[in-house]
């Protein structure tokens, strides 16, 4: 390595001598400094067998032409920065790109970690088409808290390709890379890996398989990752592949995911666990090779449990298709999913799934049969579960089954009834407006008519509900809202609605229940919480006060509303709810802001707050995440303080705020109207008092 001096010669005047760049190649090792910025690659570079090279916080590497960065055997690469102070690997010319960080039987303590990696191109024959910012073969490394944006592959992996590895990949944005064929931000071949707390967004794999991730005979560990507007439009799984390996995911989030085959997630193969994921709005092409927009599960033995899968589309099966598969589905919510064929929830082919404890509800079978399921050669197990409000072009609704096909149905509660032991065909009632929530009412005939075997007793110990969310009595209390007048009408400049709120207990002794109230905002979504009483105790009959006054701002959009009461444990658990509907004609200047109750539940003396303030500071993960193009944040005020709430891109540009003055103390929520911005990340800072803090989210239009 060398640096070049080179004096600068001004008509009148010389400037003080200052370094010019670094020119790099060949064997590398030892520190590299930002006080030597830029180190230009000029040739390939190699931290030779055994060496190590650590690249410092602000370093910034431009490499002038297509070479590769190896790692070779035992050696170490140590690419830290800060979370204030990036690594860069670059390259000026942007057509011809670099040839990717390439480790070979690297030391397994390797780590690249707060870097930003844009425009690597990983093309040629073979594992040279693999990794289009970083290859690892035969190798450990970490790979955290990273930037991967445009980066390409022309086979495998258009940001990370591992191949033989064991790898931890975490709190990365990995966004706008592509593949060719596999993996259009990470391709997984034979590897022990860890993938969590990222967020994959815009990844492609348009000729290929999995937009956002491929996996192929590996034990994968996803969890807590936002895997949102990837897609494979010629091949499968916009959003997620895996075949022939182990896998456990969860906590997931993923969204707008496309492709041909499948939408957002498709198992092949594979052995693990499904949990707590939250799959929605994904998409399987409109062609009769869509197959379950949601999650497609092929010769696969999986666990599926306690997922939300919602408003997913495909030609057969929108929510669900299994096939040659024999997986447990439990306590799932399977809801608003659309097929253009059969199977708008669920699609089955020469399958065995059982179904213990789920909701199948809202799924739209537009040209077709079956809104709920439709079993082809299949063998079909339901247990205490609620299949209803399901739609087709003509009946059955909810069920179609073919001549090869077997049903056992006990303890579930199916619309158009089905014969069997401990069956029935009742509303289910559900507690939310729209049907949105889907937690029984107190008087639901799903409560305690599940199978008696104590294996499936619910949480509070009780006798086991129909359905994917259970009734918990061990909270008291069921609310009513009385407003006053049949039809509410607010003005543009705004108003009052007066309203009396009452919560029975009807139990015969005192509870305590959390009492808390939403507006649902036109083209907005929910917006709140407006008050939120916690652990108020009621007693053996009922509290509550008449004359409740609501204030509607004038800020508050046109359209027509619902106003929300809820009782149960926030935010968490809902028992029971009630709503009223009212109309605004017009708006003035401005976004919706806070809503004033001028006299609360509990003002006047009838009963008081056993709760009041919040106790600490807290700003919470905006809701929905992914949105479009509104998303509503909640943030919590142990006391009055000036605020600030503010809005910025990934480059720290401040792009709106949204809150800057003082607030008393209380649950406060802002929601962000991001019609006029592009689909990305983005992050929203809290400023309340002396405390700070930061979160992102993701707008996926």
């Amino acid at each position: 390595m060398r640096a070049l001096v080179i004096p600068i010669l001004l008509w009148i005047a010389v400037l003080p001598v200052t370094a010019s760049a670094i020119e790099v190649s060949g064997d590398v090792w030892g520190t590299w400094s930002p006080a030597n910025n830029p180190y230009d690659v000029v040739g390939e570079i190699r931290v030779p067998p055994e060496s190590t090279l650590v690249i410092e916080p602000g370093v910034f590497v431009d490499f002038q032409g297509h070479y590769k960065f190896i790692v070779d055997s035992l050696a170490t690469l140590l690419a830290i920065g800060t979370e204030t102070d990036s690594i860069y690997f670059t390259t000026d010319d942007t057509a011809t790109g670099w040839h990717s960080i390439r480790l070979h039987y690297a030391d397994s303590s390797s780590q690249i970690s707060y870097c930003h990696l844009e425009y690597g191109k990983a093309i040629g024959p073979s594992r040279d088409a693999a990794g289009g910012a970083i290859f690892c073969e035969y190798s450990g490394l970490i790979v955290s808290h990273n930037t991967f944006t445009r980066n390409y592959a022309s086979r495998y992996g258009g940001a990370i390709c591992c191949n033989h590895a064991s790898a931890i990949i975490s709190h990365n944005t990995i966004t706008e890379n592509k593949s060719d064929l596999y993996g259009g931000a990470l391709d997984c071949v034979e590897c022990n890996i860890e993938i969590w707390n990222n967020t994959i967004q815009y990844n492609t794999a348009d000729l290929g398989v999995g937009g956002g991730i491929y996996s192929a005979h590996c034990d994968l560990t996803m969890s807590e990752n936002v895997v949102s507007g990837n897609r494979a439009y010629w091949g499968s799984a916009g959003g997620i592949l895996c075949r022939d390996g182990t896998i456990t995911m969860t906590g997931n989030t993923i969204t707008g995911n496309s492709g041909a085959y499948a939408g957002g997630l498709a198992i092949t193969r594979c052995s693990g666990t499904i949990v707590d994921n939250f799959v929605s709005g994904n998409w399987a092409g409109s062609c009769t090779d869509g197959h379950g927009g949601g999650l497609c599960c092929y010769s696969s033995d999986l666990v599926i449990s306690n997922n939300i899968i919602r408003g997913n589309n495909s030609f057969y099966g929108g929510g669900i298709v299994c096939i040659e598969s024999s997986p447990i589905i439990d306590h799932c919510l399977i809801t608003s999913n659309g097929a253009d064929s059969l199977g708008a929830a669920i699609y089955c082919v020469d399958a065995s799934p059982t179904f213990v404890n789920n909701t199948i509800s809202g799924n739209i079978s537009w040209r077709g049969l079956a809104g709920g399921i439709y079993g082809e050669a299949s063998d079909l197990t339901i247990i205490n579960t609620i299949i209803w409000g399901d739609s087709a072009r003509t009946q059955p609704y909810e069920i179609l089954l073919d001549s090869l096909s077997t049903l056992d149905i006990t303890y579930s509660d199916i619309q158009g009834g089905w014969s069997g032991q401990g069956n029935i065909d009742a509303d289910p009632i559900f507690a939310g407006p729209y049907n949105k929530d889907f937690y029984l009412r107190w008087h639901s005939p799903c409560i305690d008519a599940g199978d008696p075997d104590p294996q499936y007793n619910d949480p509070d110990g009780t006798r086991n509900d129909m359905g994917a969310l259970y009734f918990d009595q061990d909270v008291d209390g069921i609310v009513e809202l009385y407003p006053h007048d049949s039809q509410i009408v607010i003005p543009p400049e705004g108003g009052d609605i007066i309203y009396d709120g009452w919560v029975f207990n009807f139990f015969g002794h005192a509870g305590r229940v959390d009492i808390w109230t939403y507006a649902f905002v036109p083209e907005m979504g929910r917006y709140g919480p407006l008050d939120l009483y916690e652990n108020v105790r009621i007693p053996a009959d009922s509290i509550g006060m008449n004359d409740i006054t609501q204030h509607v701002p004038g800020v508050a959009p046109e359209g027509d509303y619902v106003f929300v009461a809820y009782v149960g444990n926030y935010p968490s658990t809902i028992i029971d709810s009630s709503c009223f509907y009212f109309t605004k004609t017009g708006s003035v200047a401005g976004g919706i802001a806070d809503w004033q109750s001028l006299k609360g539940w509990f003002d006047g003396g009838l009963a008081s707050k056993e709760s009041g303030l919040p106790t600490h500071y807290a700003l919470s993960q905006n809701y929905p995440n992914p949105f479009n193009a509104t998303t509503i944040i909640n943030y919590q005020l142990p006391v009055d303080a000036y605020v600030k709430l503010e809005i910025f891109n990934l480059f720290g540009e401040k792009l709106a705020t949204l809150v800057d003055f003082r607030q008393q103390g209380g649950n406060r929520s802002v929601i962000w109207d991001a019609t006029g911005f592009a689909s990305g990340i983005y992050f929203y800072r809290l400023t309340a008092g002396e405390h700070t803090f930061t979160r992102n989210m993701v707008l996926a239009k």
